[in-house]
């Protein structure tokens, strides 16, 4: 099977063998794609022009194909130029792409996660603050992976979330209503779970929300760390 000029974007890069290396891509139609582009780490001037492609955030037309899991790439060109993104705004979708690569099954359809990406990116541009961009991106990827958070209502009794209630979260079902007199860290206002659900990021909900998305995105990465968050989260 060929695939021919389908938008995509760089996701993570490795080496492989002498000159080549692996690339797992994201495309609307095929989401992540691991391709092996042949010779891009050779010292002619075609392939440094090719390696200066494989870079993140560029958006790119791509072509690949084989049957196996991991295909080789064909054909790359750039759509635009590179997002222009420094300091905490790049650490931020560098762990965007990293949320990606590990949550995201190999070629499955994705337009809707897609599109988001593309939404994040610009918005990473522009001055809106950081962790209220990453906290919509989380719970609305979370959402379109199956894993959305129901943040009305209580999980076990259906009762709708108190502003005046104490809740704590399981990942597996959702919130419980919480009466013990210590915090936990896996227990939330509900105020401030309700101001969640309507994306009003005030100060107290932008520190839950954080801490929430922690939890919920960590049930299903497992126990292996971000590496990404080293740098900054």
């Amino acid at each position: 099977m060929r695939v021919e000029l389908q938008p995509a974007y760089v996701l993570h890069t490795r080496h492989y063998r002498d000159t080549s290396m692996l690339v797992d891509f994201f495309t609307p139609q095929y989401g992540r794609v691991s391709a092996v582009a042949k010779g891009v780490r050779a010292v002619s001037k075609t392939a440094k022009q090719k390696r200066s492609l494989l870079q993140s955030f560029k958006p790119l037309l791509i072509s690949w194909g084989g049957k196996s899991d991991l295909k080789s790439l064909f054909h790359i060109e750039a759509q635009a130029a590179s997002y222009a993104l420094q300091g905490e705004r790049l650490f931020s979708a560098m762990y965007v792409n990293e949320l990606l690569t590990r949550l995201l099954q190999a070629e499955e359809e994705n337009d809707d996660i897609f599109y988001l990406y593309q939404q994040v990116l610009i918005q990473l541009n522009l001055h809106e603050p950081v962790d209220i961009i990453l906290r919509r991106f989380e719970l609305t990827l979370l959402n379109y992976l199956g894993y959305g958070l129901q943040l009305e209502n209580v999980a076990d009794t259906g009762e709708a979330i108190a502003p005046d209630g104490r809740y704590q979260y399981f990942p597996e079902r959702g919130f419980s209503a919480y009466h013990g007199d210590q915090p936990l860290r896996n227990s939330f206002n509900g105020a401030d779970l309700l101001a969640i659900a309507a994306a009003d990021f005030q100060p107290t909900a932008r520190a839950a929300a954080k801490r929430l998305c922690r939890q919920a995105l960590g049930f299903y990465l497992g126990a292996k760390p971000l590496k990404s968050r080293e740098l900054f989260l």
